[in-house]
């Protein structure tokens, strides 16, 4: 993010590099603070060597289990086809359908159905239920034009197949032949969600910039501009009492009340309305927010770090990784959708997973 925060790539990017990384610090050592702390617990608490990373699965249960995941998704996808007509996938054909953002009822359910379905899937050992089941889960959140979603569940798949390999060769090589699939996919669904013209002007391009391969423009804008939002907030807001919009997030999105910030985001510096999973703390809570969230990745990281935990706990473990890797675009800690996947995956594992002692 540092990085491409130096291109300075959009008109309104924030223009001080030293504010960006007094906020990379402040939070890694917040993080370092946590984790280690969280270690130490865990290592006076336990015995690591008594912990095996050895486990086998139940592969009629795991069957049951993504066949039942796949018919709930499947069912609930077929109520918005027939209330909300056709996904939005079919606007890139020409057809009138609903924008990603308005189309249909209940994601919040079907995109944690979908993605369990997809990481799970990897489990099998029949690779033409493999196969089914993967690109089931994949068309059905590509039918939702769910880049973000998309992009969460391909890394905890990828996070499950290092689990099962001991190559790290193959790993590496899914890791980087994933990143630039997802490079692409980023760019083929951007450009058909919003057009090029229309994205140039959205995120303020510098006209210098506009030769550029838009596959470039797409990663350093939507990599920078999260931090860049983060800067202005935290250099134009003023604390004045302690909010909770944090926590509106996990409400349903019927029930999630208008933001107390709300007025922040409507500035012409801030775009794209993203900035990082920093933002909302630093707002609710000043500064204290920003070491309170990082103290509890940090925790929550030591505890998973310890004891083996992150070899016998995968499933679960993924979708913590995952909140990890794309926290700069958003606060995934605090959201429904992954809470309710966390859920799935804890019963997964508990359903059709047994650890063996050694």
């Amino acid at each position: 993010m540092l990085a491409s925060f130096q291109f300075q790539i959009s008109y309104v990017s924030y223009p001080h590099f030293s504010l960006a990384f007094f906020l990379f610090a402040f939070s890694l050592f917040s993080f370092l603070i946590g984790h280690y702390v969280a270690r130490l617990i865990c290592t006076v608490a336990t015995k690591p060597y008594l912990k095996s990373t050895h486990y086998e699965i139940d592969i009629n249960k795991l069957r049951r289990f993504i066949f039942g995941l796949a018919c709930a998704a499947a069912a609930l996808s077929l109520l918005n086809l027939i209330t909300s007509g056709l996904p939005p996938i079919f606007g890139f054909f020409g057809v009138n359908t609903e924008g990603y953002a308005t189309y249909g009822r209940l994601k919040q359910i079907i995109f944690p159905l979908l993605m369990a379905v997809f990481v799970n899937s990897f489990l099998e050992t029949s690779s033409s239920r493999k196969l089914f089941y993967a690109s089931f889960a994949f068309l059905g959140m590509l039918c939702y034009v769910a880049r973000g979603d998309m992009m969460l569940m391909l890394f905890q798949a990828l996070i499950v197949y290092s689990i099962q390999t001991a190559s790290k060769v193959k790993i590496y090589l899914a890791a980087i032949l994933g990143l630039i699939g997802a490079a692409i996919l980023v760019d083929v669904i951007g450009s058909n969600r919003t057009g090029d013209l229309i994205f140039f002007n959205y995120m303020q391009i510098k006209t210098q910039f506009q030769q550029w391969p838009t596959l470039y423009l797409w990663i350093i804008s939507y990599v920078s501009t999260p931090l860049s939002n983060l800067c202005w907030f935290v250099d134009l807001a003023r604390f004045d009492h302690i909010t909770w919009s944090f926590a509106y997030p996990m409400l349903p999105s019927f029930w999630t009340p208008n933001s107390p910030h709300a007025s922040f985001g409507e500035t012409t510096n801030v775009i794209d309305g993203v900035h990082t999973y920093l933002a909302t703390y630093f707002l609710d809570f000043s500064y204290f927010g920003i070491v309170l969230i990082n103290l509890s990745i940090g925790m929550v990281s030591g505890y998973y770090g310890s004891s083996r935990r992150i070899g016998r706990k995968f499933l679960t473990g993924s979708v913590f990784l995952s909140c990890i890797a794309f926290m700069f675009f958003f606060d995934f800690f605090v959201y429904l959708q992954v809470a309710i996947l966390f859920g799935l995956q804890r019963a997964a594992q508990r359903y059709f997973m047994r650890e063996i002692s050694t």
